[in-house]
């Protein structure tokens, strides 16, 4: 009952998702009517005696397209994201990189499943829009999803292709664990000149063969920056454009399709408007992150040194720093590390080239990275779409929602599976996990107890723990002498020349562990004498201290010693004086030793003051 409350809820507030499918024909129109020169088709899978159902939906905006051609750089980010609904389905984008770095997207479709029917369907559509691509010169960057690929070759065969690091990088540490050849790949990636690709991979073939099998199996001009293209003026390794768009559209995919695409071209009408909104607030000749970039560089140039050559332009400079010497040319805009050829910007080396002629930087920049560029990438605008009672109802059969196609077998619980990237946990406070390792053949997964193979050493043996040794109590029986009698309770009274407010010392010294030996015990006290005896018996604890006397006994106040250590003294506290204390009985502390005397003794508290005003 409280799904069914929840659905009907969501139906009220976004729209049922199976009549939306039936809407989309009216939808398609009104863009086709609002933004002219705009592609939007819809492609069904006809039913013998039933209506057609969806299969695929391809959105491609006017202005888009027209913002794409003008200002942005010739690299296309292709990649495939679920959708989170009841039907589910694939969202398919095409997003580019404007002269600031952010991304823009070009054309997106929503398709059943991520194949190469539906990567072809998709290129096609593409290709038609933005035109040719060897007239164009159009660059791809794939995450190398299922069927992309093979999609791409036989759409676009010319078609310069670059894979995601990140997916390589992943698939390789899960393969091999050695964490010294761990970011390997991405070492290799960043190399900027084939000499040095090289170098890295000969250093890894000397490390592990495997590896550098497995990497070579990969062409480099797909991941390698050393072989990539010079058109783009983009040097990514990753496809993050992508992974951004879906990270932003993450809320509207779980919605459905017709509200989804709705949702997604407010989202791309408003992004619009905040990039026109920053163009009109700089003022500057290359974009503001360019300009950043740019600025970055001064720095580290100042160290190396740029010596002309004696060319008639004044264009060629041969930069040095420790050694290490470059050749760079101002006019070609080429410098040997291929830096300022892979993105457009200037490199360190060539920013000392420039620095040296005392020209502004800004103007040896790419137009692409330009604020003219940005400027004609946002000159157009998305068109207004009106709500669904102002549309134009289509003629033709309305499609059905796709068939939902379950799996064979029990549903499988859903666990999130750890990438391998989490594995290795940076930090002294988090826990690592634990592999065991066999101590017979040196290999983990197993210990010895379970281990199959043979020992990696052949003098391998078991080790086994050694017996504990017994270790004597020290306490040992104690024979202890008992005293000829034990002496007499004295009554309370005092004798006169004995006076009442006799001082006894509180200092305790510490007794000598050389010298010191078991006390001798005395037997229990009883209130009579006891005979003496001469003979020895074990040693028993004393007996249970009788009560106490129902009289109160009124002990002398003494005052406190201390050594003379030159220190200075404790300021006496002025607290109440305690008058009566009821103390252990006096047989009791005459059967005691002098060690338990002490225990039983009223200790005053040390800077109290007890005597007497």
């Amino acid at each position: 009952m409280v799904y069914r409350a929840v659905r009907e809820a969501k139906d009220k507030i976004m729209g049922n998702e199976v009549e939306q499918y039936g809407k989309l024909r009216d939808y398609l129109m009104e863009i086709h009517r609002s933004n002219p020169r705009s592609t939007a088709l819809l492609d069904v899978i006809p039913q013998p005696q039933a209506p057609p159902t969806f299969d695929k939906m391809y959105i491609c905006f006017d202005a888009c397209k027209r913002g794409f051609k003008s200002g942005c750089r010739p690299l296309i980010h292709l990649d495939g994201a679920f959708l989170k609904t009841y039907h589910g389905g694939q969202l398919l984008s095409a997003v580019a990189q404007d002269a600031n770095n952010q991304f823009y997207v070009v054309a997106f479709a929503v398709a059943r499943s991520e194949s190469k029917e539906s990567w072809k369907w998709f290129l096609t559509l593409l290709q038609e829009d933005i035109g040719d691509v060897q007239q164009h010169g159009w660059n791809f960057m794939s995450d190398m999803q299922k069927g992309l690929m093979p999609a791409l070759k036989e759409i676009m065969p010319n078609a310069h292709v670059r894979n995601c690091v990140v997916h390589m990088w992943k698939n390789f540490i899960n393969r091999f664990k050695d964490l010294y050849i761990r970011e390997t790949v991405w070492e290799c990636a960043k190399c900027t000149t084939v000499a040095e690709f090289k170098t890295k991979m000969k250093r890894l073939k000397e490390v592990n063969q495997d590896a550098w099998s497995y990497l070579m199996k990969f062409e480099p001009a797909t991941w390698v920056r050393a072989y990539f293209s010079h058109g783009p003026k983009v040097d990514n390794l990753t496809n993050n454009m992508c992974e951004s768009f879906n990270s932003k559209i993450t809320k509207y995919r779980c919605k459905p399709i017709l509200t989804m695409c709705e949702e997604v071209r407010c989202y791309l009408m408003r992004r619009m408007v905040q990039h026109k909104r920053l163009i009109d607030c700089h003022h500057g000749k290359l974009a503001p992150v360019q300009e950043k970039r740019l600025k970055r560089l001064v720095k580290p140039s100042n160290k190396w040194t740029a010596e002309w050559i004696g060319d008639n332009e004044r264009k060629r400079f041969e930069v040095t720093y420790k050694g290490s010497k470059l050749d760079v040319d101002l006019i070609k805009h080429t410098c040997t590390c291929n830096r300022w050829q892979l993105t457009g910007m200037p490199c360190t080396h060539a920013v000392a080239a420039i620095r040296k002629r005392h020209d502004n930087m800004e103007d040896y920049v790419h137009p692409w990275l330009c604020m003219e560029s940005l400027k004609k990438t946002y000159e157009h605008f998305i068109q207004p779409v009106t709500s669904e009672e102002f549309w134009i109802r289509s003629d033709q059969t309305r499609p059905a929602a796709p068939v939902i196609k379950r799996p064979i077998g029990r549903p499988k619980v859903h666990n999130r599976q750890k990438d391998p990237a989490e594995t290795v946990i940076e930090g002294e406070k988090l826990r690592r996990s634990f592999y065991a390792t066999c101590s017979k053949c040196g290999q983990t997964g197993h210990n010895y107890k379970t281990c199959k193979g043979a020992p990696s050493n052949p003098n391998w043996k078991l080790k086994t723990r050694k017996p504990k040794k017994k270790t004597q109590d020290n306490l040992s029986l104690v024979v202890i002498p008992l005293s000829q009698s034990a002496p007499e309770a004295e009554g309370e009274e005092h004798d006169s020349a004995t006076p009442t407010n006799q001082n006894h010392s509180t200092t305790f010294t510490t007794p000598d562990v050389a010298q010191q030996q078991p006390a001798p015990q005395v037997a229990s006290v009883t209130t009579t004498a006891a005979p003496a005896t001469q003979g020895q018996v074990p040693f028993k604890p004393p007996a249970r201290v009788p009560a106490r006397p129902s009289n109160k006994t009124f002990r002398p106040k003494q005052p406190i010693r201390r050594k003379s250590d030159g220190k200075q003294q404790v300021q006496k506290s002025q607290q109440p004086s305690v008058e009566a204390v009821e103390g252990p009985s006096d047989e009791a502390l005459a059967a005691a030793s002098s060690g338990t005397k002490r225990v039983f003794q009223v200790i005053p508290t040390p800077g109290t003051n007890n005597s007497k005003k």
